[in-house]
């Protein structure tokens, strides 16, 4: 049953952070790359616990996965919000600096250049 409704939560929440986030700057293609960064980050995050969890292919290095066999089912969703919620704090964070930049004057390419600089440490440090 939980694995059955990750769908449907991810079909819920995904068009209501992309609504937020287009009220929020007024922009289309703002939502249409988070969502894209969203599901990018949840594919990357599955993909290595596939192969951490459900795979031998790190047996050799780390022993002690081997008596793993794969994820249990309250660890998806869990993870999912986790995942969700980091890379839209994150992804908000960014572009927020670049919007801010942009609005004092910069061009686009010197927007993102500096938002990137600005919130790249914090970023990278969490």
């Amino acid at each position: 049953a939980v694995m059955g409704s990750m769908g449907t939560y991810l079909l819920a929440i995904v068009p209501l952070i992309m609504a937020v986030v287009f009220a929020s700057f007024g922009s289309l293609l703002v939502p249409l790359r988070l969502a894209f960064a969203l599901f990018f980050t949840l594919a990357a995050t599955y993909g290595v616990a596939v192969v951490v969890y459900q795979t031998p292919l790190l047996h050799g290095i780390f022993p002690w996965l081997a008596p793993f066999d794969g994820l249990t089912y309250e660890v998806v969703p869990m993870v999912t919000g986790i995942a969700i919620a980091l890379g839209l704090d994150y992804d908000i964070f960014l572009v927020s600096r670049i919007v801010e930049f942009r609005k004092r004057g910069f061009s686009d390419r010197a927007s993102i250049f500096r938002g990137a600089a600005k919130a790249g440490g914090v970023i990278s440090g969490a």
